[in-house]
């Protein structure tokens, strides 16, 4: 029975952050909001969890935001303070040095180029063409 009550008060305490970060989100544009990962109180300062030190900046300059939408929503915080957590990230980005142009694009690629009367756009196509073409 203990632990039912325990497991319940677990929940709501999940649920409320879950408000929280709902709360949060709202006040932020939607590329921030959507690398909101969580939020935990330290003390009167709400910590928030991002993956990248981009969108801890975007939350540093949003803060104001944020206190005045918790405040509206009954919410007392003295501070925002959002955490880096790089084990949030998601995947390993490619490098641009690495992206790779398949050998199919390349020769529609080369068609349109010897195609088109646009100058500058035919010397667009032809240098994309060359940086590419030592790829494999």
């Amino acid at each position: 029975m203990n632990r039912d009550h325990s497991l319940k008060r677990l929940m709501q305490q999940v649920d409320t952050l879950n408000q929280i970060l709902d709360i949060v989100r709202s006040a932020l544009p939607a590329e921030v909001a959507n690398v909101c990962q969580g939020v935990a109180w330290a003390g009167s300062e709400l910590m928030i969890a991002v993956p990248f030190s981009a969108a801890a900046t975007r939350i540093r300059q949003a803060a104001p935001d944020i206190l005045h939408a918790l405040g509206s929503a009954g919410w007392h915080a003295t501070a925002i303070r959002p955490k880096v957590q790089v084990a949030l990230q998601h995947g390993n980005p490619i490098q641009t040095k690495n992206l790779q142009i398949p050998d199919a694009a390349k020769t529609a690629l080369n068609e349109l180029s010897q195609q088109v009367d646009d100058p500058a756009l035919k010397q667009a196509l032809a240098s994309l063409l060359k940086h590419h073409s030592g790829k494999k």
